[in-house]
């Protein structure tokens, strides 16, 4: 599967500028690059959480009510 994101000619450095204000490039790659690899980032990130999520609402968690004595 593959996932294009579009961008006009006439914006892609309106959409460069903003993106590297808030995500710097410190990576010493091009910024085309860079915006592709941070994009790869978030999105294995929020896989990582949803499937963490999932695990979590499927195997409750072990509480021991007399974890504190008396």
């Amino acid at each position: 599967m593959d996932i294009i994101i579009k961008i006009p000619d006439a914006k892609v450095n309106e959409f460069r500028n903003g993106f590297l204000k808030v995500c710097p490039n410190e990576s010493g790659e091009t910024d085309l690059k860079w915006i592709k690899i941070y994009i790869k980032e978030q999105l294995i990130n929020l896989y990582k959480t949803g499937k963490t999520l999932i695990a979590q609402e499927s195997t409750p968690p072990e509480i021991d009510e007399e974890i504190i004595g008396e």
